[in-house]
């Protein structure tokens, strides 16, 4: 069998590499990236060998709906022959699989943002059981035998066999310290007018070691006369960042996620409207959200770190590859 996964963000990285390591040996695996963030880097960190194809366009709604026609028109010409492909979102990989009349998988936990043409035509939808599915099945009359649920977090499925870096804090000039991650304002999911809240909170905790992890090197400006605030060269690691930092604060909800499963005080200052999953850990009390920044202070000063997630993790990883083989043996049966 020949799987083909296309991946398009720095995130979807992690997510894929235990399920393409959990294939690697039975099947022949192909991998196709865009050239956006960090994603390049850590596939060559994984060791995963990957085609680069494409790259970001920006925030410009023109600009990303003709960079992903030329994607995907790229893809159709030049991916070699494939049994079946898995994509997160979805959006470049189901038109392929639809032209080349090929199954196509997707997995999402984004329930905010539903992309029509993937829903109309790929065959299976992987979601966590928090997803509201229903409104995918009302909406673009997905079969309920399409849709594939797992009892977890998207997060879990690759924080489960992480185990912490002794050599990490080598890494960085301080042992103590909090971390601070940008919104994404280039992105499209993230409202027109937002604005950052970075520099605020930079003064705010004047008195903490920052590690600060820009999105863009314009953002690097933020930290110009702070002495407290380190900016790393290269990339380090996402999950060993929130194993030691004192408190993770995000932009986003990525990296809030991860460091709630690990039981490291988690805060997201996403200036746009929450992800399901993101509601749910902080009905848990697991992840912390705002932007004003003196309730972000007041939050991080009485957080403690909590007991480590990962043993459920686990159970939820075996769960999800247990339930991609059953995909791959229909197909086969066919």
């Amino acid at each position: 069998m020949k799987i083909w996964f296309d991946i398009t963000n720095s995130p979807h990285v992690h997510f894929f590499a235990p399920i393409i390591e959990h294939f690697d040996k039975k099947h022949e695996i192909i991998v196709t990236a865009r050239d956006f963030s960090e994603t390049l880097s850590l596939l060559d960190s994984y060791g995963i060998k990957y085609t680069s194809m494409g790259n970001h366009k920006g925030k410009s709604k023109v600009k990303k709906v003709t960079g992903l026609i030329r994607r995907v028109f790229s893809m159709i010409k030049d991916l070699p022959e494939f049994d079946i492909s898995f994509g997160i979102g979805g959006q470049n990989t189901t038109p392929v699989c639809a032209i080349r009349r090929k199954p196509a998988v997707v997995f999402t936990d984004n329930d905010t943002s539903y992309k029509w043409h993937s829903y109309k035509l790929g065959s299976y939808f992987v979601f966590p059981t928090y997803f509201n599915y229903r409104n995918v099945m009302k909406k673009y009359k997905v079969k309920r035998n399409q849709i594939i649920l797992y009892n977890g977090f998207k997060e879990d499925v690759y924080m489960a066999n992480y185990t912490p870096n002794s050599s990490f804090l080598d890494e960085i000039p301080f042992k103590d310290f909090i971390t601070i991650r940008p919104e994404n304002l280039k992105a499209n999911y993230v409202p027109r007018d937002a604005v950052t809240i970075v520099p605020k909170l930079f003064e705010v905790f004047k008195d903490e070691n920052i590690l600060f992890l820009p999105r863009y090197d314009e953002e690097k400006k933020y930290a110009d006369g702070y002495e407290n605030i380190y900016i790393p060269d290269g990339i380090l690691s996402g999950k060993d960042v929130c194993y030691y930092t004192k408190a993770m604060l995000t932009g986003a909800g990525t990296f809030a996620r991860e460091a709630a499963l690990l039981g490291t005080p988690a805060v997201s200052f996403f200036p746009g409207t929450f992800l399901t999953v993101d509601k749910v850990m902080q009905e848990k009390g697991w992840e912390f959200k705002s932007r004003d920044v003196s309730e972000i202070k007041q939050y991080v000063d009485f957080a403690k770190k909590e007991a480590s997630r990962l043993k459920n993790s686990k159970v939820v990883l075996n769960e999800l590859l247990k339930k991609v083989d059953k995909i791959i043996f229909s197909l086969k049966n066919e």
